[in-house]
């Protein structure tokens, strides 16, 4: 059942490694976006031409011996869990730029080893890659991705055995200084198993490891599956994370007894024991920071948590109240929110604006009474743009203090900051009508109900609430167009 993957590549490829091209490429790549540390200025102050010629005859020689590493511990907290890291960070920049020399180098033969659906450290891929696969996928198969198996590696770098590795080295490449530059690095970790976190070419190694069991995966266990079940089997891995799908619950519970023999007795590599096989539109699959099914992408909520942090942050440092500011300010954080599904983002927009303006609902005044009609747009503060949005505007016979009927101008006014636009007055007034609790407990109840979770009468209240905010941007459009104001 073992699976062997032959490509030899240039068998002289060393040469490529060591040539003072490749060296100063690297170079510039190590230093690059890091000019401000100490040993990058030590390097450029001191003498770049040495520095480089230094790599240049390690390699050239053969002398290279890596230097011990230093040792960070860092924590990340994942679910509810504090997770300890230890990393090994190569503490002389000869190290590093031997590293980007060897990558340099092999990258693009180690491309070609990867199967299609596999994502880490290969450029043009990546993790927003790996989320438009899956979702495609979900899309275009309903039926045939119900089911879910999501699995991970027990302590992963660490129980990478060198010799297994090694011999994956040599499946690929047959040039015997190349082999002992690869072999160098992996022995710089003592023993027969791990390889360093923080280092670049783990990295890469690491993803070069499972290649084996991913065209196990996709040549052998697919097929077979696809025989025994006559169910399709869809599979993506990021680094040791990885994703099963297909539509029958019983294939997956096969496929993990095989996943599970072949990584044991292959690579020697054991499975967390917290996998799970789930529907999928259960519980989402909370896979490369977004938790996805067959009908939306939502963010992972460690990452929402941030997010609001990171707000409140700026906010506070800042001053900040509207989103074009947040964009700037949190650029990263609002790109990475940018995969989410359109409603989803919308909504973590609108709660943005709640938390920038946390007034909203006490901007709205409703049933206001005059004695003649008001403007529908009154500019209170000309210099900071704070406009009254007076509408839904209509006559109405009331009893006077002495009990006569007079008619009376009644409406709803809501305050507005700056920029007034049909876009910016919607945000406020639904802000304002309805609070984030109970927007989100409204589609909850829905979602519920389609699933048939909930009964049939939670989604109607939804409907309404879609009703309504239909017919509000309707008003606002219409009152935006008649007065010239910008839709956005």
């Amino acid at each position: 059942m073992a699976h062997k993957i032959y490509h030899s590549y240039d068998n002289n490829s060393y040469w490529k490694v060591c040539d003072p091209q490749n060296v100063l490429h690297a170079t510039l790549n190590t230093i690059r976006g890091k000019r401000h540390r100490h040993d990058v200025q030590r390097l450029l102050n001191e003498g770049f031409i040495e520095a480089i010629t230094e790599v240049w005859e390690l390699l050239d020689k053969r002398k290279y011996i890596p230097s011990p590493y230093t040792k960070k511990i860092i924590k990340e907290k994942t679910g509810g869990k504090v997770k300890t890291r230890v990393l090994k960070i190569a503490k002389l920049m000869p190290d590093r730029i031997i590293d980007h020399c060897l990558i340099d180098v092999i990258e693009d033969d180690l491309r070609k080893l990867f199967i299609a659906n596999t994502y880490a450290c290969i450029k043009g891929r990546g993790i927003h890659a790996c989320l438009r696969d899956l979702n495609r996928t979900l899309q275009k198969d309903k039926k045939g991705t119900k089911y879910c198996l999501k699995l991970d590696v027990h302590h992963y770098y660490d129980t990478i055995k060198h010799d297994k590795l090694k011999l994956i080295f040599r499946k690929s490449y047959g040039d015997r200084h190349l082999l002992w530059l690869m072999d160098t690095i992996v022995d710089s970790t003592e023993g027969n198993e791990g390889i360093p976190i923080g280092r670049l070419t783990s990295q890469h190694f690491a993803n070069w490891y499972l290649t084996p069991f991913d065209h196990w995966v996709k040549e052998w266990l697919t097929p077979m599956v696809k025989k025994l079940f006559h169910a399709r089997l869809y599979y993506f891995r990021y680094m040791d994370d990885m994703v099963f799908l297909c539509g029958n619950k019983e294939a997956l519970h096969w496929v993990f007894e095989q996943i599970e023999a072949y990584l044991l007795r292959e690579l020697e590599l054991t499975i967390k024991g917290n996998w799970q096989i789930f529907p999928v539109d259960a519980r989402s699959i909370d896979f490369v920071g977004y938790k996805s099914n067959h009908y939306n992408v939502l963010a992972r909520r460690s990452i929402l948590m941030t997010y609001w942090r990171k707000l409140r942050q700026v906010q506070k440092r800042y001053g900040i109240t509207q989103e074009h500011e947040v964009k700037m300010e949190l650029a990263a954080h609002y790109g990475w929110l940018q995969h989410c599904s359109k409603e989803h983002f919308e909504r973590i927009l609108q709660l943005t604006i709640n938390q920038l303006n946390p007034m909203s609902k006490e901007n709205l005044r409703v049933g206001i009474t005059s004695a003649e009609a008001q403007p529908t747009f009154d500019v209170i503060d000309r210099i900071k743009g704070t406009t009254l949005y007076n509408h839904n505007q209509h006559i109405e016979e009331r009893a006077d203090e002495e009990g006569k009927k007079v008619k009376v101008n009644v409406y709803d006014s809501l305050l507005v900051a700056a920029p007034v636009t049909a876009n910016t007055i919607l945000e406020n007034l639904i802000a304002a009508k309805y609070s984030s609790t109970e927007e989100a407990k409204l589609l909850n109840d829905y979602n519920a109900a389609m699933l048939g979770i909930e009964d049939e009468a939670k989604k109607q209240p939804y409907l309404d609430f879609l009703s309504e905010r239909k017919a509000l941007r309707a008003m606002v459009d219409a009152d935006c167009k008649l007065h010239n104001i910008p839709l956005a």
